[in-house]
């Protein structure tokens, strides 16, 4: 083989990016193309106003690319087009003929045509490709988002249920029909309260085990009635009322003067109910404020107003008395205040009217007064238990020796046992559930504020709802437009290849057939 065949066998290598400074270096291409390109831009923009409609002439007009070699395939139409327009002498007379025959032409003239589809491949490589790639890289990221922020909703939404029910569970109530439900509650409160007042009587041997140790420490008396009265009175008297506790005295009569008022107000918030329809899992308060303060010694007074509320009226906290099967046997009668006539001028001594109407537990101050003596009391049997958890010393055994009996031989365990029944009532009288059932006893329009809070807790379902349909929304015009992306992409890099195909053979041409390879990133199409 000699040197000659062999330099025809060696491959020339080009980078693309470097293909157009290639073409003008070796005097292929004029270094002013663009110019000329322009021109010829503007005769395909005239030429394309006057076109056959056949088909294969609409499948070559697709797209906005024009380069030479389409220009060559539409004048090869052309020419079955327009072949009743050939004169004598072989020449074409139809002025599309000769518009694209002269832009061929022009694109032959110092092969512009090669430099144009070499700056064409090249912004392919640099621009076009690697932004459709961004974009389907993109797309694919947002689905991966709005996966990710789905889940996160359908958590948050699961978990905004559950501390719905947690919140509906504290009160009391399922949350299917809240005011219903609430309303249903406040009816079996004097109940409840009935019942917390026979559990007193178990810590009746509490309160006065509490007043002999104070009455022999202190070596006087003179405290003992002040300790814990109340606590006495309904160990004794059950649930009575207010007037009954103020006075000494059983009511002859017990004016509900509003009693009929709230139950109005009741019946007419009821006929707006809010049927929520039945809810599977929703949020809880942070935290819900009881009104207590303690003091340094951990002891303190609770104040059960809502927060904010001024503290219900007397008159507005009427409601049906219930007395104890103890005292069934008292002679009360019982009416309205539409049944006194002419107001309050006929009230005997013996009328209980207003506050004194209402029991002691279901009165704001007497409940209050009541829940600071349990406090008292659990606080005692606290710091007791503690005094005898500490080792025993020879001044504290012979302190007790001369102790009334109640007082001795009381263990640890015992301490214990009776503050767990004292905390067990406490905790009854101060739930979140009682308390809120207090307040609407108090006010009935608190039932609507109490609705309005679960209302907005389950707010936060919905929004969550509605945030996760949005991402699924995102989520499906990002496959939309990624799947409307890969035939783009599909087309644009074939498009790409058969271009580096057209200038490797026509440069190969002009190096007597040798091989000619574009490198670079066209290569990893």
């Amino acid at each position: 083989m000699s040197n000659t065949e062999g330099e025809n066998l060696l491959p020339i290598d080009i980078q693309c990016t470097k293909l157009v400074d290639w073409l003008i270096d070796r005097r292929h291409c004029n270094i002013k193309w663009q110019t000329s390109a322009e021109v010829v831009k503007e005769k395909i923009s005239n030429a394309l106003q006057d076109m056959p409609s056949t088909p294969e002439m609409k499948k070559l007009l697709e797209g906005s690319c024009f380069h030479y070699f389409k220009c060559k395939k539409i004048v090869d139409v052309l020419r079955d087009t327009e072949k009743d327009s050939k004169n004598i002498f072989g020449l074409y007379s139809s002025q599309r003929m000769k518009d694209w025959q002269e832009i061929v032409k022009l694109y032959e003239k110092e092969n512009l045509y090669l430099a144009e589809l070499s700056s064409r491949l090249l912004r392919n490589l640099t621009y076009e490709i690697p932004s459709i790639k961004r974009q389907r890289t993109k797309c694919e990221q947002i689905q991966e988002e709005c996966s990710k922020k789905e889940q996160d909703c359908i958590r948050n939404a699961n978990e905004a249920r559950r501390l719905y029910k947690v919140e509906c569970k504290k009160i009391g109530i399922t949350g299917d029909h809240v005011k219903n439900e609430l309303l249903d509650l406040v009816k079996n409160l004097p109940n409840e309260f009935n019942d917390i007042a026979e559990k007193v009587k178990e810590i009746e041997s509490i309160s006065e085990f509490y007043a002999t140790f104070v009455e022999f420490t202190l070596e006087s008396d003179q405290f003992k009635n002040s300790i814990t009265p109340l606590l006495n009175f309904i160990s004794q008297n059950g649930n009575a009322t207010v007037y009954q506790w103020r006075t000494g005295n059983v009511p002859s009569k017990i004016i509900h003067k509003d009693a009929e008022i709230c139950k109005t107000e009741l019946e007419e918030d009821q006929g707006g109910e809010i049927d929520w329809g039945a809810i599977d899992d929703v949020p809880v308060p942070d935290e819900i404020d009881f009104g207590i303060e303690l003091d340094d010694t951990g002891i303190g007074e609770i104040t059960l107003e809502t927060a904010g509320e001024e503290e219900p009226k007397n008159e507005e906290n009427g409601f049906e008395i219930v007395e104890s099967e103890s005292k069934s046997n008292w002679d009360i009668e019982e009416i309205t205040i539409e049944e006194v006539p002419n107001g309050s001028a006929m009230l005997d001594e013996g009328t209980a009217i207003g506050d004194d109407a209402m029991t002691v537990l279901e009165n704001l101050k007497t409940r209050t007064l009541f829940v600071n003596e349990l406090i008292e009391l659990k606080g005692f049997l606290s710091q007791r238990a503690k005094e005898l958890a500490m080792p025993a010393d020879v001044l504290s055994i012979n302190q007790f020796q001369s102790a009334p009996a109640l007082l001795q031989m009381r263990s640890l365990k015992d301490m214990q046992t009776m503050e767990s029944k004292v905390t067990s009532i406490y905790d009854s009288l101060t739930s979140t559930r009682m308390t809120h059932l207090c307040r609407i006893l108090g006010s009935p329009r608190y039932v609507d504020r109490l609705i309005d809070t679960l209302k907005r807790q389950l707010a936060l379902v919905d929004k969550h709802q509605g945030i996760k349909l949005e991402q699924i929304k995102r989520r499906s015009d990002a496959v939309v437009e990624q799947r409307s992306l890969q035939p783009k992409l599909k087309a644009l890099i074939e498009e790409t290849k058969a271009w580096q195909k057209l200038i490797e053979d026509d440069i190969s041409k002009r190096y007597k057939t040798r091989p000619i390879h574009l490198l670079g990133t066209i290569n990893q199409l």
